[in-house]
């Protein structure tokens, strides 16, 4: 997600605080939340999201869209169903993770992180994800990383949630990002091997190797 895409949000928090104390909020943006999300393979309707949650095919679901802020005004669909403004948006399931699977958040949210090195696994590659709640690209690199994990693949995972651009942990590794999620890959050997911005699978396959069919 862009620099400019997270600035809209910033300003849908604001319309909603707005909103609590009596003011009027203009038609702007909500937050992306979970509620799209359904349990096993996700069958899709004609609005190319999960039938079971669609707003449109079930107008009913819109109010508790709503209350948790997950709305947006200008398409009036849930912000985690609004394929136009979030066309990265997967509804494929993340694979649960076995136990005993290398993954791992890093401090707390937007907390500064501030060297990775030390965090990478000997033996293994890591990979650093920069990422956001609010992020929809930043779920297919969860959904790649959560696959091999699943099948047991010698990597670590490490995710690192920025907050907010302002955040110490952005100020540090986003000064030159244009959009999330950054990768950060370091090999066995502990030296960095890979960095890119965006879901750049190709790039990501490119250190780790080509997925298992």
């Amino acid at each position: 997600m862009t620099r400019a895409l997270s600035a809209r949000f910033g300003r849908a928090l604001l319309c909603v605080a707005l909103a609590a104390c009596g003011g009027a909020a203009p038609e702007t943006h909500g937050r992306l939340t979970e509620l799209s999300k359904v349990e096993g393979q996700a069958t899709l309707c004609d609005h190319r999201v999960p039938e079971q949650v669609c707003v449109l095919h079930h107008p009913e679901l819109a109010e508790g869209f709503k209350r948790v802020g997950d709305w947006c005004g200008p398409h009036q669909v849930p912000e985690s169903q609004c394929l136009k403004c979030h066309p990265d948006l997967t509804f494929e399931p993340i694979p649960a993770l076995p136990e005993g699977a290398d993954f791992a958040w890093l401090g707390d949210k937007g907390a500064d992180v501030p060297d990775l090195a030390k965090h990478a696994v000997a033996g293994k590659v890591t990979v650093f994800e920069f990422y956001a709640d609010w992020c929809a690209a930043c779920r297919k690199i969860d959904l790649e990383m959560h696959k091999r994990l699943a099948r047991g693949d010698a990597v670590a995972f490490r995710k690192l949630n920025v907050g907010g651009w302002d955040s110490p942990l952005a100020q540090r590794w986003l000064k030159d990002a244009a959009e999330l999620p950054l990768v950060v890959v370091f090999g066995p050997d502990g030296k960095e091997r890979a960095r890119f911005t965006g879901v750049k699978l190709d790039a990501l396959d490119a250190v780790l190797g080509a997925p298992a069919p």
